[in-house]
């Protein structure tokens, strides 16, 4: 009988993973997700996104051709595929500053792969909404595969959140300086690196990389400032907004900037 220890040992060995320290960790991170025994997961799922979420280079190899395949075929004539890979790898992969990846959200319910195409589907029907390009799929068939069902007050409610939000940041982008403005759209939209930057203004990476987060502190602390006043929103309302922003600033960044750049 193969048990769960097998299981997540041969597929730590498909990545070179074979110090004992490590398949221990991987083993608790998997039996963490499987006490509960009316539910069926997938471990070698579990431990390939636990070998992804360590930084273990085949790993992150595969999971990266998983997400080019799967966005080439969700992508069709909306959105380049590689713009629509990077969106995921951004989502899933990326993460927030003090919290994990959103990868980490997978439980094991099923097939990594068609967790992952949920995640590329919904993608592109964000991608394509902010285009205000029609997708060819009903949002709704796939907003209940990540609990997102709403009623219609509640889909009014995030067209007017959504709103907020969009002209926050964009006054709170307006009130930063040129080279603030300039160091994030380099950053952003050329995809310029810290270390380039560094190079560019005569300073050390670590001193760019300051300053960028410095820029993004004072976007967050102007939007906050703005939806409390001007929106009137309450504390627990604004953390929630100011929260979404803060998880996948630099993506909001790089859309913002780049539609101010084209006018």
């Amino acid at each position: 009988m193969v048990t769960l220890a097998d299981t997540v040992d041969r597929q730590l060995q498909a990545f070179a993973i074979t110090a004992p320290a490590a398949k221990a960790a991987c083993l608790k991170w998997v039996q963490a997700r499987s006490r509960n025994e009316t539910i069926e997961i997938v471990p070698a799922d579990l431990a390939f996104v636990w070998a992804v979420l360590q930084g273990n280079a085949a790993a992150l190899v595969e999971i990266d051709e998983l997400i080019s395949g799967l966005s080439r075929r969700a992508a069709g004539r909306a959105i380049e595929p590689s713009e629509l890979a990077q969106r995921v790898r951004t989502r899933l992969l990326v993460a927030p500053k003090g919290k994990e990846a959103r990868l980490s959200t997978y439980d094991g319910r099923g097939k990594l792969k068609s967790w992952l195409w949920t995640a590329t589907k919904l993608e592109l029907l964000q991608a394509t909404r902010g285009m205000g390009q029609a997708p060819a799929e009903d949002i709704e068939a796939f907003g209940h595969l990540a609990g997102n069902e709403r009623t219609p007050e509640a889909n009014a409610r995030s067209k007017k959140d959504t709103k907020l939000v969009s002209d926050a940041l964009r006054d709170a982008l307006a009130q930063l300086q040129p080279k603030e403005r300039t160091l994030l759209r380099m950053r952003f939209v050329d995809g310029v690196s810290t270390e380039e930057l560094g190079r560019m203004f005569q300073v050390h990476r670590t001193t760019a990389q300051r300053w960028i987060e410095a820029a993004q502190a004072t976007i967050m602390a102007a939007m906050r400032a703005q939806l409390e006043t001007q929106a009137r929103l309450g504390r627990s309302d604004v953390d929630s907004l100011v929260g979404e922003v803060a998880q996948s600033i630099s993506l909001r960044l790089s859309q913002v900037l780049r539609r101010d750049e084209l006018g």
